[in-house]
């Protein structure tokens, strides 16, 4: 029986294009089902951001502020553009299919430049399991997936141009791709620097050859860095975007280690213990196994390299939302090509195996919620309120939770939609209370969880939602209200909840 198993195994890895159209084919039945889970916090809010980024001004998008580049501000506005006709959940997870199938064709050309036709099915199957599984987020739009598709076409073009050209003028044109994608990827996440990292050392190990490309690198990353640069100085100001994208976050590690560190400590258990279910942990250590055998090729202190950003990465960030994760797919993709490489063939294959065994269970085991459309507790109240909504309503979220505002097609006038802004930027309430006392005082008020979540509720605060706010409805826990001089159809002693996201019985 093994026997026949390892001809089989033998077979398909003799295979080349057929191969990578049924690993990019399992990538899209891996994700199929999820074009109509719910949206989640950052899926429904960057929307939101990307919707009023040309119609508002005032702060970095629009009147919206978040501590992210601009890249990914453009590529939520083309879902957003998509939506009309196909509705936000399909339209923004098309663009993350796509997206995906781009990675593993990346990982798969990168795996063949460092292990051969072997390594590059390896590579292939580890960035489709790691980046689809539900454990991680993948099949959603993630935040930081864009940048790490990015980062891994910059490393597949940067080992092009080192290894598999002959022409000069190609690999300088490669080389300059490579520098563009790679500052994209940076544009989309400021801290995934992998692809010019690895591009970096790669090149630097390479003698003149590298020398030259790294020129060429240079120069092609210059060009999405100079555009960046005149958005700012010409938007919204060169010293206001940096602070944005790097200042923001030391005040953020501040607030959160000054908070309670319960939240963080639970969710980095879990993050432990989806690298382990994940069999990441498991690629990971193949991964540092394979690149010290190799060490003395440049693309295994490359590799390195990559592995140690991607984790610096996901320890300063201090939230470990899982999500983070994908910031391993790049490195683990090439480790599992170097292992290849090295001879660790058959360690190798139960690595990715049990991986894609991982990523297919957890998939099976939330398909049937995914297909069934349900809302989560959050969505669910911004379906409620946007059946009762009037055209130029506007809302507000305290505290985060922007799907609420994107699924109820409400205008968000508070530029904070996300809560750890509003725990850094404005703490004591002073601009959201302005807000809700001012004459541009939003008709929807939302209370996600508590209005006395992180203590930061004032007297001021509570006190205009008193005078100025009644409560028309509890939905799965979450207590709406309605400005006192708005009329809208909401019923009387309204409590609801339908069946939920993940659940059988509808919630509580």
């Amino acid at each position: 029986m093994w026997s026949t198993v390892r001809r089989a195994v033998h077979r398909i890895e003799r295979r080349r294009g057929a191969v990578l159209v049924a690993v990019l084919a399992l990538t899209t039945a891996f994700r199929l089902p999820y074009l109509w889970a719910p949206l989640s916090s950052d899926e429904g809010g960057f929307l939101l951001v990307a919707h009023q980024w040309g119609t508002t001004d005032g702060s970095l998008y629009g009147n919206q502020w978040v501590d992210r580049p601009p890249g990914l501000i453009l590529l939520f506005g083309f879902a957003d553009l998509l939506s009309g006709s196909l509705g936000d959940r399909v339209a923004l997870r098309l663009v993350a299919l796509v997206l995906a199938l781009v990675a593993v064709a990346a990982a798969w050309y990168a795996g063949r430049a460092v292990g051969g036709t072997r390594g590059a099915l390896a590579a292939a199957l580890v960035m489709c399991a790691v980046t689809s599984t539900p454990a991680f987020s993948g099949p959603r739009m993630a935040t930081v997936f864009p940048a790490v598709v990015f980062a891994a076409v910059t490393v597949a073009l940067a080992l092009a141009a080192a290894y598999e050209v002959t022409s000069p003028r190609v690999r300088a044109a490669l080389a300059a791709g490579a520098g563009v994608t790679g500052v994209v990827a940076v544009l989309m996440k400021q801290n995934v620097v992998d692809g010019l990292v690895f591009a970096a050392v790669l090149w630097a190990l390479s003698g003149r050859r590298g020398w030259k490309l790294a020129a060429a690198g240079a120069a092609g990353a210059s060009l999405p860095l100079l555009a960046t640069l005149v958005w700012a100085v010409t938007g919204p100001g060169l010293g206001g975007f940096w602070e944005a994208m790097y200042g923001f976050r030391e005040q953020a590690a501040e607030v959160i280690i000054s908070s309670s560190s319960v939240a963080p400590e639970l969710r980095m258990r879990l993050f432990v213990l989806a690298l382990v279910g994940t069999g990441a942990f498991l690629l990971g250590v193949l991964t540092v196994w394979g690149a010290v055998r190799e060490r003395r090729r440049p693309v295994a202190v490359a590799t390195l390299a990559v592995l140690a950003c991607a984790v610096v990465g996901i320890v300063g960030g201090g939230s470990w939302w899982r999500h983070y994760a994908l910031q391993l797919a790049l490195p683990l993709a090439l480790g599992a090509a170097l292992a290849v490489r090295s001879g660790l063939l058959r360690t190798t294959r139960v690595a990715v195996a049990l991986a894609l065994v991982a990523t297919f269970v957890a998939v099976a085991w939330r398909t049937p919620a995914a297909l069934e459309g349900r809302p989560t507790s959050g969505t669910a109240v911004g379906e409620w309120i946007g059946e009762r909504t009037e055209p130029g309503d506007a809302g507000l979220v305290a505290y985060g939770s922007p799907q609420v505002l994107r699924v109820a097609g409400l205008f968000a006038p508070y530029p904070y939609s996300w809560s750890l802004p509003v725990r850094v930027l404005d703490p004591d309430l002073d601009e959201m209370t302005a807000l809700l006392a001012g004459p541009e005082a939003p008709e929807w008020l939302v209370e996600m969880g508590s209005f006395t979540w992180w203590g930061i509720d004032t007297d001021a605060f509570n006190r205009v939602v008193a005078t100025r706010y009644r409560e028309v409805a509890d939905v799965c826990g979450h207590r709406v209200y309605l400005r006192s001089d708005v009329e809208r159809d909401v019923g009387s002693g309204t409590s609801w909840c339908p069946a939920l996201y993940g659940r059988t019985t509808p919630g509580s």
